[in-house]
C-alpha cells in the first residue's frame, strides 16, 4: 500500500493492491479495512467508470457526507486481468481544490504494472481530411445526444488554414434556428489567452517586461500579502502560480454589468495566497483580470481601466486578427447571431438557461468575458500555430513573446503544464496547446497541435459540454496517430454515470419530501 499525504495533513490518497476478488465493492471494502479500519460510511453510489490507460474495468464508489463536513470521500477500483488496484481518497474540499493538479497527475499516471504509456513522439499526424472530420462530427453528435447539448460551433484547421467551419444543432432549445460558424457563444476563460497576447504585444514594444514587477507597472496594484505583492511580475498575473486561491464566490457574488472594473483591484487587495509562490497550480480569476486592466492602463494611462482594456483588445488583437464577431459587450452579442445557454436542473432535466447568470464576469472580463464564434476563435488558434504571423505575412507579435506565454509550467496533470492563459500537454507524446472556457450554460475549447499544424475549435451551449470537449482531445490522438480507441467508450460511460447520479439525487429529494410532508 502506498499512501500520499498532502502537506496540510488533512488529505490522503492511498493506492492499494486489491487482489483478485471479482466484486469491486468487496475489493474496495477490503482496501478501506487496510487503510482505515475505523471508517464507517454508507455508500451513496456505485457507478461504472471509464477504463483507460490499459485498465480492463473501473468502478467508482462514492460515500455519504454532510455539507458541513466539506469532505471529499471516494474510492476507485480498477482491474487489469485478474488483479484489482484500488485508489482511496479522503480529505477536505479546500485541499482537494488547492492541490487538484497533483491529484489529477496521480490518477492520469496510474497504470497496470509493466504497461508503458502510449508514446507517439516522432510520428507524423494524418491529415484532417473529410473522412476524419466526419469521424469527429459523428462523435460530437453522439455526445450531444448523450449530454443534452443543443448546439455546437466548430472549426477545423489543417496545415496552416481553416479547412471547414460550421455548426451542428440549434442555438436555442425548442427552436429550429441552426448554429453556424458565426454564431456567438460566451467563451469564458478562453479570453485569458487573448489577454496575454495583449501583454505580449506590449512586451514587444518595450512598454512592459515579462520580468517587470507589477507594482512598477501599476503602483496601485495590491494583494493581501505584501511579500507576494512585491514578488509578482507581469508574467505571473495569469500563470496560476502565485499561490492565490480561486475564490470565485467573491467576484460571482459582487459582480454585475454595472460593476466598475476597479472593483477587481479592490478584491485583490484583500486576497492572500494559500500556498507558496510557484509551489502549486491555483487558478485566480481576479488576478488574471488584473493583467488585462494593467495592460490597458499601460497602453492608455489616462482612461478608465475598463474602457482602455476593451479599446486595447479591439485595436491590438481583434482587429488585426480579423475577429469581427468577437465582443466584450453582452448587448451587442445577444442582439445578433448568438447561442442561448442550456441549463440543467437538480434532477437532470434540460431547460433553457438564462444569460444573466454570467453577468458577474463582466467587471472581470479580461479573465473570461468575451463572446466569440467558431470562425473568430479559429483565427486566434491559427495565430498560435503560425507563432504570431498574420495571414498577410505581417506580424501580430514576435515569436519569442508569443511562445513565452507557454512557459512557466505549473503542473496540472501528467505531462501537462499551465503557462499564461494557455495549457500545454505532451501526454501520449503528442504536443498540444489548448484552453477551455466555462460559464453557466457555455463550455468552449480550442486545441492546436503545433508539430502537426492541426487545430480544432469547439463551442457548446450546454452546462454538460465539458465531457464532449475533454474527449475530443483524446479522439484527435486516436484518429490522427492511431492510439487505442477509448474516447467514445469514455464519453458513453461518463454519460451513464451522470444519469445514475441524477437518479440517486431524485430518490434523495423524494425521500426528503416524504419525510417533510409526513411530519
Amino acid at each position: 500500500m502506498l499512501t500520499l499525504k498532502a502537506p496540510e495533513g488533512d488529505t490522503f490518497v492511498a493506492i492499494v493492491d486489491g487482489g483478485a476478488s471479482g466484486d469491486p465493492k468487496e475489493v474496495v471494502a477490503a482496501a478501506w479495512k487496510r487503510f482505515d479500519p475505523g471508517l464507517a460510511r454508507r455508500i451513496r453510489l456505485v457507478t461504472k467508470a471509464a477504463a483507460t490507460e490499459g485498465w480492463n474495468e473501473a468502478w467508482t464508489v462514492d460515500y455519504e457526507t454532510s455539507p458541513n463536513e466539506k469532505l471529499v470521500l471516494f474510492a476507485r477500483a480498477m482491474r487489469h486481468g485478474d488483479g484489482w488496484t484500488v485508489v482511496l481518497a479522503r480529505g477536505s474540499e479546500a485541499t482537494f481544490e488547492k492541490r487538484a493538479g497533483a491529484i489529477r497527475k496521480i490518477g492520469e499516471s496510474l497504470r497496470p504494472a509493466g504497461l508503458k504509456p502510449e508514446d507517439f513522439v516522432g510520428n507524423t499526424a494524418l491529415p484532417v481530411d473529410a473522412a476524419r472530420r466526419e469521424q469527429l462530427k459523428a462523435f460530437w453528435r453522439d455526445a450531444m445526444a448523450a449530454y443534452g447539448v443543443p448546439g455546437i460551433g466548430y472549426a477545423f484547421i489543417d496545415r496552416g488554414g481553416v479547412v471547414e467551419e460550421g455548426g451542428i444543432g440549434v442555438k436555442t432549445i425548442g427552436k429550429a434556428d441552426p448554429v453556424d460558424a458565426h454564431t456567438r457563444f460566451m467563451i469564458a476563460s478562453n479570453t485569458k489567452g487573448m489577454t496575454t497576447l495583449l501583454l505580449a504585444k506590449l512586451v514587444d514594444r518595450g512598454k512592459l517586461g515579462w520580468d517587470e514587477p507589477v507594482v512598477e507597472a501599476d503602483p496601485a496594484f495590491r494583494l493581501g500579502d505584501a511579500s507576494v505583492q512585491r514578488e509578482v511580475q507581469i508574467r505571473h498575473l495569469i500563470c496560476a502560480c502565485t499561490g492565490m486561491p480561486r475564490q470565485d464566490m467573491e467576484w460571482i457574488m459582487t459582480g454585475g454589468l454595472d460593476t466598475p472594473a476597479n472593483k477587481v483591484l479592490s478584491l485583490l487587495a484583500g486576497m492572500k495566497p494559500t500556498t507558496k509562490f510557484g509551489e502549486m497550480f491555483q487558478y485566480s480569476n481576479p488576478l488574471a483580470s488584473a493583467a488585462g486592466y494593467i495592460a490597458g492602463h499601460v497602453d492608455y494611462p489616462r482612461m478608465d481601466i475598463g474602457h482602455v482594456y476593451d479599446r486595447a483588445m479591439q485595436i491590438e488583437i481583434l482587429d488585426p486578427l480579423g475577429m469581427k464577431d468577437t465582443t466584450f459587450s453582452k448587448a451587442v452579442a445577444v442582439a445578433g447571431n448568438h447561442a442561448d445557454p442550456r441549463d440543467i436542473g437538480m434532477d437532470g432535466t434540460v431547460a433553457l438557461g438564462t444569460i444573466d447568470k454570467s453577468d458577474s464576469i463582466y467587471f472581470a472580463r479580461p479573465a473570461g468575458g468575451a463572446w466569440s464564434s467558431a470562425h473568430d476563435l479559429a483565427r486566434y488558434a491559427l495565430n498560435e500555430l503560425r507563432e504570431g504571423v498574420l495571414p498577410s505575412g505581417g506580424r501580430l507579435v514576435s515569436r519569442e513573446a508569443l511562445l513565452a506565454r507557454r512557459n512557466l509550467g505549473m503542473e496540472i496533470g501528467e505531462a501537462a503544464t499551465y503557462g499564461m492563459g494557455l495549457q500545454t500537454s505532451r501526454r501520449w507524446g503528442v504536443a498540444m496547446v489548448y484552453h477551455g472556457g466555462a460559464m453557466p450554460g457555455y463550455k468552449t475549447d480550442w486545441i492546436v497541435l503545433p508539430d502537426a499544424g492541426i487545430g480544432i475549435v469547439l463551442l457548446t451551449n450546454a452546462e454538460l459540454g465539458t465531457s464532449l470537449l475533454d474527449q475530443t482531445r483524446r479522439l484527435l490522438v486516436e484518429i490522427l496517430y492511431g492510439a487505442r480507441l477509448e474516447a467514445s467508450a469514455v464519453m458513453k460511460t461518463r454519460a451513464a454515470a451522470l444519469r445514475a447520479e441524477y437518479a440517486a439525487l431524485i430518490v434523495f429529494l423524494e425521500l426528503v419530501s416524504s419525510n417533510t410532508t409526513s411530519r
